[in-house]
């Protein structure tokens, strides 16, 4: 779990979005790239490519993070530092 914050918290502090893989709450795994914008009480808060908008995504749902190699403009302040 700590290998999955810490690639959110680097692609956050680079400003580099994030492939991750997820469980939804039918327990299938779904991927989307995301842009990283804090870790807060247990939850990855980021802009979702997939919904287009800002999500709130719980850690352990969490099954992998990958950092993409592409850049992004922020929409909203990191909050990683």
């Amino acid at each position: 779990m700590s290998s999955i914050i810490e690639t959110i918290t680097a692609g956050g502090k680079l400003l580099e979005t994030v492939e991750i893989l997820y469980k939804d709450d039918n327990g299938r795994v779904v991927t989307t790239n995301t842009e990283p914008y804090e870790i807060r009480g247990g939850l990855y808060i980021c802009w979702c490519s997939l919904r287009k908008r800002l999500v709130e995504i719980p850690i352990p749902k969490i099954v992998d993070a990958i950092l993409t190699g592409n850049s992004f403009e922020p929409r909203f302040d990191a909050k990683f530092e």
